[in-house]
């Protein structure tokens, strides 16, 4: 596998695709279609703790309506799970979790800005500072044409978030 590291962002190959998650057990069969035409899919965590848990981090609903509100005609977003299903896990942890999204490239840089606007509305609507708050992100990319799959993976100060997932998603296939 092909990894690289730098300020708080590891980049690594990944097998998990659009076309792996729509044959999950949790996608609702009843909205797969509608689930095939997002460009950005939150997905949950799977086996949280080893106890074959699917669920999402405490900000999911509030990321998810960020995404809805604020997105331009270029971002399709939808969540992977039906309603009833959708769980979350509250860690209670001074450090944010982002859902883990899977983008089309074609959308990545979008989608990175509209990550770095959500954690610093989420910091202001707390009265937290940005340099003293660490956040987690994680984002699978897929390339359109060749399929090929990496996992962005942020966790450090929100502070450097905008800048740092900005410099991964840069030419990030053309590293192979």
């Amino acid at each position: 596998m092909n990894n690289l590291f730098f300020d708080n962002v590891k980049i690594s190959d990944t097998d998990i695709s659009f076309e792996q998650i729509y044959n999950k057990e949790y996608i609702p069969e009843e909205y797969i279609d509608d689930i095939k035409k997002a460009n950005l899919l939150i997905i949950p965590n799977e086996s949280f703790r080893d106890e074959g848990d699917i669920l999402f981090p405490e900000t999911t609903r509030e990321f998810y309506d960020y995404i809805r509100e604020n997105a331009n005609d270029d971002i399709v977003a939808d969540i992977a799970i039906s309603d009833d299903d959708f769980q979350r896990i509250e860690l209670h942890s001074a450090v944010i979790t982002v859902a883990t999204i899977i983008v089309k490239n074609a959308v990545l840089p979008i989608v990175t800005g509209m990550i770095s606007a959500f954690l610093y509305d989420l910091l202001k609507k707390h009265h937290r500072k940005s340099e003293d708050t660490t956040a987690k992100v994680k984002i699978i990319t897929e390339e359109t044409k060749s399929k090929k799959c990496k996992t962005i993976t942020y966790e450090g100060p929100v502070s450097g978030i905008k800048e740092a997932l900005d410099e991964a998603a840069k030419d990030i296939f053309s590293k192979d």
